[in-house]
């Protein structure tokens, strides 16, 4: 598969790197590893913490985020909102929000599609959640590589 798609690749080329990008092999991180414990700001809808979850030269091709695994959080019935962030810079390049609700089956996967991110970027995170509190919530990532 190309490193990328941009540049002067012909729209065949760019279709096939996109159609094979989509049905091809998906991994997470970490993997075969707990998730990455995120913990909110003692005051309600404050970011915490940024935590990273993917170290820089961890995935060494250019890749995109698909989804966001919420493995585990400490309090119910609340809403959450989770912040991605690409590189150095930690620019932001996809937010999600969550409900760890009893009455809706657990916790759910946050969908998501973010930019085509750098090969070897590191991605950190950050939480907030409506009532603050300092609670947690373990992540993990989905992606797909370029």
């Amino acid at each position: 598969m190309s490193n990328h798609i941009a540049g002067k690749e012909s729209a065949f080329d760019k279709v096939r790197v996109l159609n094979e990008h989509e049905h091809g092999n998906q991994y997470t991180y970490p993997t075969l590893a707990d998730g990455v414990t995120l913990t909110s700001h003692a005051n309600d809808w404050e970011l915490g913490v940024i935590v990273e979850i993917v170290p820089a030269d961890a995935i060494t091709s250019h890749f995109d985020i698909h989804e966001v695994f919420i493995e585990d959080v400490d309090t119910t019935d609340k809403t959450y909102e989770l912040i991605l962030y690409s590189g150095a810079g930690d620019v932001e390049i996809g937010r999600l929000r969550f409900n760890s609700g009893t009455n809706k089956g657990g916790i759910p996967n946050g969908t998501m599609m973010t930019p085509i991110i750098e090969a070897n970027s590191r991605i950190r995170a950050q939480l907030a959640i409506e009532d603050g509190g300092s609670k947690t919530a373990k992540v993990s990532i989905r992606y797909h590589i370029y």
